[in-house]
């Protein structure tokens, strides 16, 4: 069911003709938020401002969305929105398929809106706007001017296996997620030089093993918007657990979070064996009684 603000139900029924737009709002992983619309001039409403190519060429793709199918009842629904950019558009510093090769969209959540314009003209956006679509990135087809963005609405995770929960020694909360309830530290730093695909040297300074089954994110240089486990950290250095798309350079920056090793033993590290959702003491399997 699709909800409208009171406004903006008149303003439909009184009026046969009028104009509206596309607005969509791209979050990745990272937190950062792109806002991107359809029209030729920018939009405002809700306290954000929908930036348009035609108003920012350099930053902003043109954005082609997919058909979006309704259907009575519960369905998975899907949509592909393109992202036509040529060689100019950049995020992250970098061009936007080579961002999106690096996994830069990986996981991202898709909010696609509908604004019709109000009674004032184009860029009215006072009668506020109706929520068409809304779910996360499920596959990016990242092309030479283009990028293809695969959504799946959020029934998706209906789907997920059943039981959720399994009586198992390790914690089942991520690091990090609500269950959780912790808020890992954020370090940023930047790569020294003689860094490689899957070894990072860098001034940081904490503990070795801190970093272990952490999260690296790169946000500058070649491979800015790659995501990777960190395997292990002793000395500054970083090793990942997979390659990333091109060694970063000198200088290329990045951020890190710790990881956890979801035993009731690492969970008491950062004080928070209220939260575990594990069951420490069940026996090893080839225990006999």
């Amino acid at each position: 069911m699709r909800t409208a603000s009171a406004a903006l139900i008149s303003f439909l029924d009184a009026n046969a003709v009028y104009e509206a737009a596309w607005c969509y709002t791209i979050t990745l992983l990272s937190g950062t938020v792109y806002r991107w619309t359809s029209a030729d001039i920018a939009l405002a409403y809700g306290g954000n401002t929908f930036a348009t190519p035609t108003d920012n060429g350099t930053s902003v793709p043109i954005v082609q969305r997919g058909a979006i199918r309704h259907a009575r009842g519960l369905e998975v629904q899907t949509l592909d929105l393109t992202l036509v950019s040529g060689q100019t558009v950049q995020v992250g510093g970098i061009p936007l398929p080579l961002f999106a090769h690096n996994g830069g969209f990986d996981g991202a959540r898709v909010l696609v809106e509908w604004v019709p314009q109000g009674p004032n003209g184009w860029g009215d956006t006072s009668l506020g706007s109706v929520v068409i679509f809304e779910g996360a990135v499920a596959t990016v087809d990242p092309e030479t001017t283009q990028v293809i963005l695969h959504v799946k609405s959020d029934l998706e995770k209906l789907t997920w296996p059943m039981p959720r929960n399994l009586f198992q020694p390790g914690c089942l909360n991520a690091f990090g997620d609500t269950g959780c309830g912790l808020t890992p530290p954020v370090s940023s730093s930047s790569a020294n030089a003689g860094a490689t695909t899957t070894s990072i040297p860098s001034s940081l300074a904490q503990a070795a093993g801190y970093f272990a089954q952490g999260i690296l994110t790169m946000t500058s240089g070649a491979a800015s918007g790659a995501r990777r486990t960190v395997s292990a950290f002793s000395g500054g250095t970083l090793t990942l657990s997979t390659p990333l798309p091109v060694a970063p350079a000198a200088g290329d920056a990045f951020t890190v979070t710790p990881g956890c090793a979801r035993t009731w033993a690492a969970c008491g590290v950062w004080a928070n064996q209220a939260h575990y959702r594990g069951q420490p003491w069940i026996p090893p399997a080839e225990t006999t009684l």
